[in-house]
C-alpha cells in the first residue's frame, strides 16, 4: 500500500481523510495529492490511474465510493 504526504491545502484535508481511510481498508490501492489541488488515485493494482483535476472532482470520486459502500452494505442488512 502506498501513502502520500498530507496535502497542504486546507480544503483538501477532508478528501485526504477519506482517501486515507479507503487506503487503510483496502478499498483503493494508492492515492497521491498532486500540484494545484489535483489527485491521482488507483483503485486496484494494474488498474487505471484516475486523475482528479480539482477538489470538486475529488469530492465526486469520494462520494461515488461512499455510494458503492452504501449499496453493498445495504444488501447485508
Amino acid at each position: 500500500m502506498q501513502h502520500a504526504a498530507r496535502p497542504h491545502q486546507f480544503d483538501d484535508h477532508l478528501i485526504w481523510a477519506f482517501l486515507h481511510t479507503f487506503l487503510r481498508h483496502g478499498l483503493i490501492r494508492s492515492a497521491v495529492d498532486g500540484p494545484h489541488g489535483q489527485w491521482f488515485v488507483q483503485i486496484m493494482a494494474g488498474g487505471p490511474i484516475h486523475h482528479l483535476t480539482d477538489t470538486e472532482d475529488a469530492c465526486d470520486f469520494v462520494l461515488g465510493i461512499l455510494h458503492i459502500i452504501d449499496d453493498v452494505t445495504a444488501g447485508e442488512q
